[in-house]
């Protein structure tokens, strides 16, 4: 295909790399990197479908910041090894190529380990103050406002956006599941607990006429729109989390919040006997009625362990596990490469790189959980619920990486990790500026 259509783009940014001073552009293209991230391939080019506004941005703000004469690192100091572990997670991943059966599928990994790898930093390092994470926090809101009034409109009309999986997926229940901006149920459901945290966070500086009744509803519609996905394990850590944030706010105002929450559920189901019903269905379907689905989860998780066992912990090369997956099911190598979803990230890096892929991501994991601990054990700030925040984000990521097909490739995930870490990295440095 050809990519005349980016010559705008190239002449647009060399202009403004001369016009507008360097640190301001790459905080503008971080802005719009940030936002349409969680639209893709909907700001993409018609036909094109893995070439979208997110990613042509995010490629030129790393052009871009490698020119920048004064990169503001210092304020990273606190957590710069997260950091390194992720570009020795680069570096790992590209020594299986070495190895790999699929050169393209290897590549095509290790673009993606960059992708998340960039979108951590970049977070980390632009939201480096409570002013600036509240100001994204607010985006964030908006946008999650927008993907509760899509799945609404999903559940109620049966209306999707074109790049939704409801239009691949040919199920009973598929026509009014929600997907949002995303492609399927999971996905959505994953971004809902996800960010539930910080969007009840944001909502907690609101004034106290608003402040109630928006946290009740925003608890309410993200409960129902859950439920509706029949996401076993999203359901499971939305009650968690939930439980966890009603807790840490306010023990008095989550009497409250729970009570409105109540009374609008309850006033619902009571003008509408059905929804009471359906909500009941939904809730013992999805923890009764998919034995099938785990059987194969679990089928899957063998082979990929077997196949980790076969190449005695090196892997079988970026990118090449669910390719492996499905030679590993049918017996023999295929002349065209058909992608199988391992269905367990924690597996699937260690069937694609080996000990390369899997500590560390591990190392990552642990690190920042010691991170968040210490940034608790020093903190004096009266606002629990921004370090309770990060907490939740991690338990959560650390789940979805085995509910979801894959989240390598999930932005919405890592933007969330990115702001876990930024959280951390703010109370740290807030309490030395003090002590000084």
């Amino acid at each position: 295909m050809p990519y005349g259509f980016l010559l705008p783009f190239i002449l647009l940014a060399i202009l403004l790399f001369f016009m507008v001073p360097l640190d301001k552009l790459l905080f503008y293209i971080w802005i719009g990197i940030f936002v349409s991230a969680f639209f893709g391939a909907y700001l993409g080019i018609p036909g094109s479908e893995s070439i979208f506004l997110f990613r042509i941005l995010l490629l030129l703000h790393f052009v871009f910041f490698l020119f920048l004469p004064e990169k503001k690192l210092s304020y990273l100091k606190p957590i710069r090894w997260l950091f390194l572990i992720l570009v020795f997670w680069l570096v790992g991943f590209s020594v299986t190529l070495f190895w790999s059966d699929s050169l393209s599928a290897g590549l095509r990994y290790i673009y993606y380990i960059f992708e998340l790898s960039y979108l951590i930093f970049l977070a980390t390092y632009y939201l480096n103050s409570k002013k600036l994470f509240f100001l994204f926090s607010k985006i964030i809101t908006i946008i999650y406002v927008v993907q509760v009034f899509l799945g609404f409109l999903e559940v109620i009309a049966g209306f999707h956006l074109p790049q939704s999986g409801a239009f691949v997926y040919d199920t009973m229940t598929s026509a009014f599941q929600p997907t949002g901006l995303l492609f399927n149920t999971n996905d959505y459901a994953f971004f809902l607990v996800i960010f539930f945290p910080l969007v009840f966070w944001r909502l907690t500086y609101l004034r106290k006429p608003y402040r109630l009744i928006s946290l009740s509803v925003i608890s309410a519609c993200a409960t129902y729109l859950v439920i509706s996905t029949y996401s076993r394990l999203g359901l499971l850590i939305f009650g968690i989390a939930l439980l966890a944030v009603l807790i840490t706010y306010s023990r008095i105002w989550s009497v409250f919040i729970g009570a409105w929450s109540t009374l609008i559920v309850t006033s619902l189901l009571l003008f509408s006997p059905a929804l009471f019903s359906k909500i009941q269905d939904i809730v013992v379907a999805s923890f009764t009625e998919k034995g099938a689905s785990t059987s194969d989860r679990m089928e899957r998780y063998n082979t990929l362990w077997q196949i980790t066992k076969d190449t005695n912990l090196l892997g079988v090369g970026a990118g090449n596990a669910p390719i492996k997956l499905e030679q590993y099911r049918i017996g023999h190598a295929q002349v065209q490469e058909t992608i199988l979803a391992p269905h367990n990230f924690w597996l699937e890096v260690i069937t694609d790189g080996g000990f390369f892929g899997i500590f560390p991501i591990l190392f990552f994991i642990i690190l920042l959980g010691m991170s968040l601990y210490y940034a608790f054990v020093i903190q004096k700030e009266t606002d629990k619920l921004f370090l309770m925040m990060p907490i939740l984000i991690i338990i959560t990521f650390i789940i979805a990486a085995v509910a979801l097909s894959t989240v390598v490739d999930k932005r919405y995930l890592w933007i969330a990790i990115g702001m876990a870490v930024a959280a951390v990295n703010i109370t740290i440095n807030q309490r030395k500026e003090h002590s000084k």
